[in-house]
Protein backbone atom coordinates (compact mmCIF):
# COMPACT_ATOMS: atom_id res chain seq x y z
CA UNK A 1 0.00 0.00 0.00
CA UNK A 2 2.85 2.40 0.71
CA UNK A 3 4.24 1.76 -2.78
CA UNK A 4 0.97 2.95 -4.30
CA UNK A 5 1.03 6.11 -2.20
CA UNK A 6 4.59 6.95 -3.23
CA UNK A 7 3.75 6.36 -6.90
CA UNK A 8 0.73 8.64 -6.57
CA UNK A 9 2.85 11.22 -4.76
CA UNK A 10 5.45 11.15 -7.51
CA UNK A 11 2.71 11.49 -10.15
CA UNK A 12 1.27 14.47 -8.31
CA UNK A 13 4.76 16.03 -8.19
CA UNK A 14 5.15 15.60 -11.94
CA UNK A 15 1.66 16.91 -12.63
CA UNK A 16 2.10 20.02 -10.50
CA UNK A 17 5.56 20.85 -11.81
CA UNK A 18 4.30 20.45 -15.38
CA UNK A 19 1.38 22.76 -14.61
CA UNK A 20 3.68 25.41 -13.17
CA UNK A 21 5.96 25.01 -16.18
CA UNK A 22 2.97 25.61 -18.48
CA UNK A 23 2.12 28.78 -16.56
CA UNK A 24 5.71 30.00 -16.87
CA UNK A 25 5.68 29.25 -20.60
CA UNK A 26 2.52 31.33 -20.94
CA UNK A 27 4.22 34.11 -18.95
CA UNK A 28 7.20 34.09 -21.34
CA UNK A 29 4.79 34.25 -24.26
CA UNK A 30 2.76 37.14 -22.82
CA UNK A 31 5.83 39.02 -21.60
CA UNK A 32 6.49 40.11 -25.17
CA UNK A 33 3.35 42.24 -25.18
CA UNK A 34 3.38 43.32 -21.54
CA UNK A 35 7.02 44.40 -21.42
CA UNK A 36 7.27 45.46 -25.10
CA UNK A 37 9.94 43.03 -26.17
CA UNK A 38 10.42 43.89 -29.83
CA UNK A 39 12.09 42.44 -32.89
CA UNK A 40 13.18 38.86 -33.26
CA UNK A 41 13.53 38.47 -29.49
CA UNK A 42 9.83 39.20 -29.10
CA UNK A 43 8.91 36.68 -31.78
CA UNK A 44 11.22 34.16 -30.14
CA UNK A 45 9.56 34.63 -26.76
CA UNK A 46 6.08 34.17 -28.24
CA UNK A 47 7.01 30.99 -30.12
CA UNK A 48 9.15 29.35 -27.45
CA UNK A 49 6.75 30.37 -24.66
CA UNK A 50 3.80 28.90 -26.55
CA UNK A 51 5.73 25.70 -27.29
CA UNK A 52 6.68 25.38 -23.62
CA UNK A 53 3.11 25.99 -22.46
CA UNK A 54 1.67 23.45 -24.90
CA UNK A 55 4.23 20.73 -24.14
CA UNK A 56 3.95 21.24 -20.38
CA UNK A 57 0.14 21.23 -20.54
CA UNK A 58 0.22 17.98 -22.48
CA UNK A 59 2.68 16.53 -19.98
CA UNK A 60 0.42 17.51 -17.05
CA UNK A 61 -2.64 16.10 -18.83
CA UNK A 62 -0.90 12.83 -19.66
CA UNK A 63 0.35 12.44 -16.12
CA UNK A 64 -3.04 13.27 -14.59
CA UNK A 65 -5.12 11.05 -16.84
CA UNK A 66 -2.89 8.07 -17.54
CA UNK A 67 -0.58 8.25 -14.49
CA UNK A 68 2.34 7.68 -16.85
CA UNK A 69 4.67 10.69 -16.85
CA UNK A 70 7.09 11.01 -19.74
CA UNK A 71 10.75 11.45 -18.94
CA UNK A 72 11.37 12.57 -22.52
CA UNK A 73 8.82 15.40 -22.30
CA UNK A 74 10.25 16.55 -18.98
CA UNK A 75 13.78 16.51 -20.43
CA UNK A 76 12.67 18.49 -23.50
CA UNK A 77 11.05 21.05 -21.21
CA UNK A 78 14.26 21.31 -19.18
CA UNK A 79 16.22 21.99 -22.37
CA UNK A 80 13.66 24.60 -23.43
CA UNK A 81 14.03 26.28 -20.04
CA UNK A 82 17.79 26.43 -20.43
CA UNK A 83 17.39 27.83 -23.94
CA UNK A 84 14.94 30.49 -22.75
CA UNK A 85 17.44 31.56 -20.08
CA UNK A 86 20.46 31.86 -22.38
CA UNK A 87 18.88 32.86 -25.72
CA UNK A 88 18.81 36.64 -25.15
CA UNK A 89 22.59 36.81 -24.83
CA UNK A 90 23.67 33.88 -26.98
CA UNK A 91 21.37 34.18 -29.99
CA UNK A 92 20.11 37.75 -29.96
CA UNK A 93 22.70 39.87 -28.17
CA UNK A 94 20.07 41.65 -26.10
CA UNK A 95 21.41 44.04 -23.47
CA UNK A 96 18.09 45.26 -22.02
CA UNK A 97 18.11 44.26 -18.34
CA UNK A 98 14.37 43.67 -18.13
CA UNK A 99 14.41 41.15 -20.98
CA UNK A 100 17.48 39.42 -19.56
CA UNK A 101 15.82 39.19 -16.15
CA UNK A 102 12.49 37.89 -17.42
CA UNK A 103 14.04 35.27 -19.67
CA UNK A 104 16.74 34.31 -17.19
CA UNK A 105 14.44 33.83 -14.21
CA UNK A 106 11.61 32.19 -16.17
CA UNK A 107 14.01 29.89 -18.02
CA UNK A 108 15.79 28.87 -14.83
CA UNK A 109 12.48 28.14 -13.08
CA UNK A 110 11.25 26.11 -16.08
CA UNK A 111 14.48 24.09 -16.07
CA UNK A 112 14.34 23.49 -12.30
CA UNK A 113 10.68 22.45 -12.39
CA UNK A 114 11.30 20.16 -15.34
CA UNK A 115 14.24 18.51 -13.59
CA UNK A 116 11.96 17.95 -10.60
CA UNK A 117 9.50 16.39 -13.06
CA UNK A 118 12.23 14.07 -14.35
CA UNK A 119 12.96 13.06 -10.75
CA UNK A 120 9.26 12.39 -10.15
CA UNK A 121 9.09 10.37 -13.36
CA UNK A 122 12.00 8.22 -12.22
CA UNK A 123 10.31 7.74 -8.84
CA UNK A 124 7.05 6.72 -10.51
CA UNK A 125 8.73 4.29 -12.91
CA UNK A 126 10.93 2.71 -10.21
CA UNK A 127 7.95 2.33 -7.85
CA UNK A 128 5.87 0.77 -10.61
CA UNK A 129 8.71 -1.63 -11.44
CA UNK A 130 9.14 -2.58 -7.78
CA UNK A 131 5.44 -3.33 -7.32
CA UNK A 132 5.21 -5.45 -10.50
Amino acid sequence: MSRTRSADGASVLVERTAGLTAALGAFVMVSTVVFTVTGTMGLHNVLVGALTAILASFHAYRTGEKRSPSIVLAAILALLGIWIAVAPTVAFGVDRQLVLGICGVAGALIAILSIAGVYGSFQTSSTAAASA
